[in-house]
């Protein structure tokens, strides 16, 4: 990624076609009751603020300080709610949570290596027992939906989305954003990389972790995980070791 979303996390939550409360949900329904939550690559905090509405207690942590930023605003100093600045390859945090998350596609940000670290670092950080959340956007979703280019207009923000497929490896991204300022437009360049990774590729990293009980659905609903999948969602556990 050529830069920590600086601007970008200005116009970020106008242009997230995310549905939160049904994501939240989803999570929620899956921790069963756990309420101590680690977040990685929070973002501007939508999901961090629904769980805390909800009475979870979140450490939530981001790369970029201006995504953290826009978080504090959006989160009002809840007390439910603590904000870090940490990289996901290699962050720590002086405690242990009861579950943790991962959403909008934060390991498809990261090298093969890197996700390896990631989830070693997740599975330190959990307790015995503990669920793991999170997902990424699939090789089918990049197939079908990152091969053209795209316009989009709704008045005050235009928009020219330019993807760039290397080696069926990874997608370069440039995102161009013209918006309106009263009688000019000011222009907002976002380059992004985003790395694909199959579902057998992060089941194996998962079990090399030392997770077990690893399922996948279908984006945030019920259904299974399928081959036209555009969004995996993996649920996987650290059970505890003396467990029958």
């Amino acid at each position: 990624m050529k830069n920590s979303y600086k601007e970008f996390s200005q116009i970020y939550d106008l242009l997230m076609d995310i549905d939160y409360e049904k994501w939240t949900s989803f999570i929620m329904k899956k921790l069963k009751g756990k309420r101590k939550i680690l977040e990685a690559a929070c973002g501007t905090g939508g999901i961090t603020k629904l769980l805390a509405d909800n009475n979870y207690k979140v450490t939530a942590f981001d790369l970029s300080e201006d995504m953290l930023m826009r978080a504090y605003e959006k989160l009002a100093q809840s007390p439910m709610v603590r904000l870090l600045n940490q990289n996901m390859v290699d962050f720590e945090i002086d405690e242990k949570f009861e579950a943790a998350i991962c959403c909008c596609d934060g390991i498809n940000y990261l090298i093969k290596e890197e996700v390896k670290s990631f989830f070693q670092r997740i599975y330190h950080h959990l307790n015995e027992g503990s669920k793991f959340i999170f997902d990424m956007s699939t090789k089918y979703k990049y197939d079908k939906m990152f091969c053209d280019t795209y316009v989009y207009d709704d008045g005050d923000i235009f928009y020219v989305w330019e993807n760039e497929l290397v080696n069926d490896e990874k997608i370069n991204i440039e995102i161009n954003f013209f918006i309106k300022d009263t009688d000019k437009y000011t222009r907002i360049t976002e380059e992004q990389t985003q790395y694909i990774h199959t579902v057998d590729e992060i089941i194996d990293l998962l079990e090399d972790a030392g997770f077990e009980n690893i399922e996948i659905f279908d984006d945030y609903n019920e259904k299974e995980y399928s081959d036209t999948s555009l969004r995996a969602v993996f649920s996987a556990c650290k059970f505890d070791n003396e467990r029958t």
